[in-house]
């Protein structure tokens, strides 16, 4: 049993013969012929036959779950012989978002690649709630990310710790069209003062979001992380966000901020690591849900490689090294 079953997981992952066969560069009869023989050794069918679209069995689905160890078993087993070669060999799968892939974690992999060359890298970029999916599914080893919903799903190790601050256009007219008090401009920071980490003093002055519930908020799309963190902290605050734009990058709400388009939600790591002050200020929120720890994640219960563990220190000795916090 089993001897087919690359071919039959590819079938069930391309959910179709035709495609499986191109993929696999065999003909169509051939990958047939050997799902036939596999399912006669099983006993059952594997896939249904009767319908428009290519649908498991019960004892399909079984067969599959069982392949999908097997491939785990034998990713495990690559692993720890990699592991035996002192890092000669081997393979890395790293995810992060945009913004933290381009200023926190390439300079990690370039330190990395330097001290590890016969390490292959796959560097993965997307948003953080697909990737998150993607290291629950073992499609990616390590993941660095803001910890909000690790739940019980992922170990990790802090890398630092960063704070969520409002930034609105530095321009008299908006606050006036807005209607929002220009007694809170005392409260406000320049880029300058976040980068000295002023907004970090307990005794630094703190506004209410509800201050700012008029004004037309910039978010980034609801599949991210920091979109829920910033409706969450509009709700806690007692309003719904009025959204003029949806964006994919904070770097980019934080541009579109400084050319007056609305306030968006940024953390004091994106002012830090930004090559360009844009014409905007800063405000420290009341609450207390506006900090959040930046970190090194991969799945619990599975094995943990050195190409791994030396990633991690590697990412903990560099940031040891700057200040973030």
């Amino acid at each position: 049993m089993f001897q087919s079953k690359d071919y039959i997981y590819e079938i069930y992952r391309c959910g179709s013969f035709s495609a499986a066969a191109r993929n696999l560069y065999i003909t169509q009869p051939a990958i047939s012929i050997a799902v036939k023989k596999e399912e006669q050794e099983l006993g059952q069918p594997i896939f249904e036959r009767s319908s428009s679209h290519l649908l498991l069995t019960d004892a399909g689905r079984a067969y599959i779950d069982a392949v999908e160890k097997l491939h785990r078993i034998e990713d495990d087993l690559k692993i720890y012989c990699n592991d035996l070669s002192n890092l000669k060999t081997g393979a890395l799968r790293i995810g992060a978002s945009s913004f933290f892939l381009s200023s926190i974690v390439l300079p990690v992999v370039a330190e990395y690649s330097r001290r590890y060359p016969g390490i292959s890298l796959d560097v993965q970029e997307a948003p953080s709630l697909e990737l998150q999916k993607r290291l629950a599914n073992e499609a990616l080893d390590i993941l660095v990310d803001p910890v909000d919903q690790q739940g019980d799903t992922f170990n990790s190790v802090i890398l630092f710790e960063d704070h969520f601050l409002l930034a609105v256009p530095d321009a008299p007219n908006f606050f006036a069209s807005m209607g929002i008090k220009k007694d809170l401009l005392p409260a406000a920071f320049t880029a300058d003062e976040i980068r000295r980490g002023v907004h970090l003093d307990p005794a630094a002055p703190s506004v209410s979001l509800s201050s700012f519930a008029k004004a037309p908020f910039l978010l980034l799309r609801p599949e991210t992380i920091a979109y829920e963190r910033a409706v969450k902290l509009c709700s806690q605050n007692g309003f719904a966000p009025n959204i003029r734009l949806q964006l994919d990058q904070l770097a980019t709400a934080y541009r579109s901020c400084g050319a007056g388009l609305g306030v968006t939600l940024l953390s004091d790591t994106v002012v830090r690591m930004s090559n360009h002050d844009e014409p905007v200020v800063f405000y420290k929120l009341d609450s207390d849900d506006v900090s959040r720890d930046i970190a090194v994640m991969w799945k619990k219960k599975r094995y943990v490689s050195k190409a791994m563990e030396e990633f991690t220190k590697l990412a903990v000795e560099m940031f040891a090294k700057d200040s973030f916090s």
